[in-house]
């Protein structure tokens, strides 16, 4: 579907002839007595002020205030919807509407009006001519406007039909709200139905067989599209005792699927969500939309016309007697066939008494009794415990070491281009008060590189190399967890840049690392060098090592200490027997019936 495309011109610009739409609006600017329209919008008591004022005037200024004034354009059409006249000029808030041609004085003043206009000798021949040439304009604009009208009324007639049968429909539902300030047709007052009706239940519903209850997606966008060009049929200002409103509700469905409830403008203390909740507890329909001006209920695919669903009651009712009836009779000739014997029986049944239980038991049941079957049961129980507990300690060991082998693929996939350079053998070395110094002068210096998370890579080896064209040495800062670590970067810093380490030491950011450029340094030509990884597959290097870490460290402890401490108690350790070798030999015998398995 497409939008449809407003006009430029205004209703009054399109009808009225250009000198006296400007006589209109000088005539406007003249008028300085505005009327008010409050949040109350255009209502009847509004719409007879208008027209009060037109009697004596032709134009009535207005001044919009309160929520109307947020959207003037569709306050422009309600305006001439409502009031049969013309808006000849619009600006901000204000409005200036005019009666139109066609406005018909009361009796008096048109005959004095008239008579006016035809004595020749109050007015000089021009304004006669004037006046004549006015009439002719009138006239020629009225034959439009009735040409006009009843093409328009040929062109809508579909359109008036279809508000007729909502007319029809919403008739027989309750009074209608008379200050609706949207389209017609006008909307069923909610507040002035009943509050409660006596005996109200919802209403009887059955879903068909195959039919799902829910509605889907593309359902539900398909009923809220149709919705949104649906005209309200209901307005509502309350937010409880709503029965009349869901009895309302219930009427309409029979006809349509959807109902629209708008609220009214200005009401103070009204919730939609509780209204929402109340009236889909009462009449049993699905809620397709909520915001702050509509609420559209859906009927239901269970939802039941009142003759089918009485129908169905009455059938269900008198299916229930029928059983009933059945069950009676039924009872009645079993009774009539069983005649008391006043003879004892010789022969008493066993079935189900405690004698037949005692030889069932003795002929092929266990002696529960007996303590050697008590002991032969709790052995099968541990043992079934036990092998339930190693059962999962091992299914998830096994699947955290699946997870481990996939990290150290992945890790050595990214670290195929990583080839790491060694010591060299004849490496120039420092004297100790060199040494000294060097880590005196490193630790006072401001500037220093920071290495992250990615550890060294080629990035990390070219700053080395700019920092040594202005200084002979460089400081490197590291935030590790251990030493050790920082020593394995340390190394691995001195053996790609071809410095020599100084000194690592523990400062409040970390770790600093010192490492002197050597005295025949010389810059290399390529201050990337090629065996060391990228910045971006260094950081994928970082990710991968830090999963595997947290997998070696799953699978070290495997977090399952219940099941550990479990474990620990059923099997007793050596410590444990040697300390226990005092016990009965009833005892000795039952830990190793209990536990050699």
């Amino acid at each position: 579907w497409t939008t449809k495309k407003e006009s430029r011109y205004s209703l009054a610009e399109m009808t009225l002839p250009e000198p006296e739409l400007r006589r209109l609006r000088n005539l406007t600017f003249r008028t300085t007595s505005k009327m008010k329209i409050r949040g109350a919008g255009v209502n009847q008591v509004a719409v007879d002020s208008i027209k009060e004022k037109w009697k004596s005037s032709e134009i009535v200024r207005l001044k919009i205030e309160g929520a109307s004034a947020l959207n003037m354009r569709k306050m422009h059409e309600i305006l001439e919807r409502k009031t049969g006249g013309l808006v000849i000029w619009r600006s901000g808030t204000s409005i200036s509407l005019y009666r139109g041609v066609s406005y018909e004085l009361p009796a008096g003043k048109w005959n004095n009006q008239k008579r006016e206009e035809t004595s020749p000798s109050s007015l000089p021949e021009t304004t006669t001519m004037v006046a004549n040439n006015d009439e002719q304009v009138h006239l020629s604009q009225l034959d439009q406007e009735t040409t006009s009208g009843e093409k328009k009324d040929q062109t809508s007639q579909p359109e008036v039909e279809y508000e007729d049968e909502i007319d029809e429909l919403l008739d027989g539902l309750g009074p209608r709200f008379m200050d609706w300030t949207g389209d017609n047709p006008l909307p069923i007052d909610a507040d002035l139905l009943p509050d409660a009706i006596p005996g109200y239940e919802p209403p009887f519903r059955v879903l068909p067989y195959g039919v799902r209850s829910s509605l889907g997606p593309k359902e539900a966008t398909a009923l809220r599209r149709l919705a949104r060009f649906l005209p309200p049929h209901f307005a509502l200002g309350r937010s409880r005792q709503l029965q009349g409103l869901a009895t309302a509700m219930v009427k309409l469905w029979e006809k349509s699927m959807l109902a629209k409830i708008a609220f009214k403008r200005g009401v103070q203390l009204t919730t939609s969500e509780r209204m929402a909740e109340d009236l889909k507890k009462l009449t049993g329909g699905i809620m397709l939309s909520r915001n702050k001006d509509f609420l559209v209920f859906y009927r239901g695919k269970n939802f039941l016309s009142r003759e089918v669903a009485d129908a169905l009651v009455e059938h269900e009712r008198f299916a229930r007697t029928s059983q009933d009836d059945e069950e009676q009779a039924r009872l009645r000739g079993s009774s009539a066939f069983i005649v008391p014997s006043t003879e004892p029986t010789k022969k008493l049944v066993s079935a189900g008494t405690l004698d037949e239980t005692l030889d069932a038991t003795g002929k092929w049941g266990k002696n529960l009794d007996d303590d050697h079957h008590a002991e032969e049961v709790k052995q099968e129980v541990e043992k079934l415990r036990h092998e339930n507990l190693v059962r999962k300690l091992e299914k998830k060991l096994a699947f955290a070491k699946r997870r481990l082998l996939k990290a150290e693929r992945g890790l050595a996939k990214v670290e195929e281009c990583l080839k790491p350079a060694e010591q060299r053998a004849g490496q120039e070395s420092i004297t100790d008060e060199e040494r000294f110094m060097f880590r005196k002068l490193g630790l006072k210096m401001k500037a220093f590189l920071l290495l992250g998370r990615r550890g060294v890579f080629d990035g990390t080896v070219e700053n080395m190399h700019l920092h040594w064209k202005y200084r002979e040495l460089v400081k490197i800062i590291v935030k590790a967890k251990t030493f050790d670590g920082v020593k394995k970067v340390a190394l691995a810093l001195e053996a790609e840049s071809g410095g020599i380490l100084v000194s690592i030491d523990k400062v409040s950011k970390g770790y600093a690392i010192i490492v002197y450029r050597g005295r025949n340094y010389k810059r290399p030509p390529m201050l990337r060098p090629k065996n060391l990884l990228t910045k971006r597959k260094a950081l994928a290097r970082s990710i991968e090592l830090q999963r595997r870490e947290e997998l070696m460290e799953k699978v070290e402890d495997k977090g399952d200490e219940d099941l550990y401490n479990k474990l620990d108690v059923a099997y007793a350790s050596s410590d444990e027997e040697t300390e226990g070798a005092d016990l009965s030999a009833e005892q000795v015998l039952g830990v190793e019936a209990q536990f050699g398995a």
